[in-house]
């Protein structure tokens, strides 16, 4: 079980800290803005990019796709939009769609696993 989205990435930016970039992804049925290591970002400004975010180990490509694992750390609905929060040790994945529905298998403190592959 998981979430799957097609997503195109329209900002690649730096973030306050040093070596990290922040992602922001337009997707099918949600925004993502997410962290990452500059040297581990496997995406430019314009690409297409497939994001899951899974509650067991996804199967993936060693050295291709990108894989971490992280916790839910809370959900929150504000007027229309619901926001997931995942923390990937340290890193943080905010996932906010109108789509309340798509995120409700997933709870405060689940393990999940996000991937992300072309």
């Amino acid at each position: 079980m998981g979430l799957e989205l097609k997503c195109n990435v329209v900002n690649v930016e730096d973030s306050r800290i040093p070596g990290i970039k922040i992602l922001t992804m337009e997707c099918d049925r949600a925004t993502i803005k997410m962290d990452i290591h500059k040297d581990l970002n496997p995406v430019e400004k314009g690409e297409m990019i497939n994001v899951g975010i899974y509650k067991s180990v996804p199967q993936y490509v060693k050295g291709v796709d990108y894989v971490v694992q992280g916790y839910v750390i809370t959900k929150r609905k504000q007027d229309d939009i619901t926001k997931m929060y995942i923390s990937l040790w340290g890193y943080l994945l905010i996932l906010s769609t109108p789509y309340g529905d798509i995120i409700n298998e997933f709870d405060y403190m689940d393990k999940v696993y996000v991937k992300l592959w072309k």
